[in-house]
């Protein structure tokens, strides 16, 4: 992994499985570790994004056994949309952008 590039093959990140309300109110929030993420990455249609850094994906019900199994504890409501997505998790906290005028190896994932 190369510390000009910090997110190379899923490290430094986490994933947020969150829930909202018709309403937008969020109902549900659990992060991912990395380990549990990739138990269940291959259940998504990711194409050129596979740690899911460029947005956030929907959970479809018929993922949410598969999710339920990755993650202990986690419970699904009916009347909540799911959504998947990563976003930086560094050691120390901070949040890593590319040197001003510098392109990045890959994508940028959200702080």
């Amino acid at each position: 992994m190369s510390s000009d590039y910090p997110f190379a093959d899923g490290y430094n990140l986490v994933w947020d499985l969150t829930g909202f309300r018709a309403d937008e109110e969020i109902a549900h929030s659990v992060s991912l570790s990395r380990d549990q993420f990739l138990e269940v990455r291959h259940l998504f249609v990711l194409g050129d994004d596979p740690w899911m850094v460029a947005g956030e994906y929907h959970v479809a019900p018929s993922l949410w056994p598969r999710l339920c199994q990755a993650v202990p504890g986690l419970g699904f409501q009916r009347d909540v949309d799911y959504f998947l997505g990563a976003r930086q998790a560094l050691p120390d906290g901070r949040f890593w952008r590319p040197a001003a005028g510098a392109v990045p190896p890959g994508p940028v994932p959200p702080p």
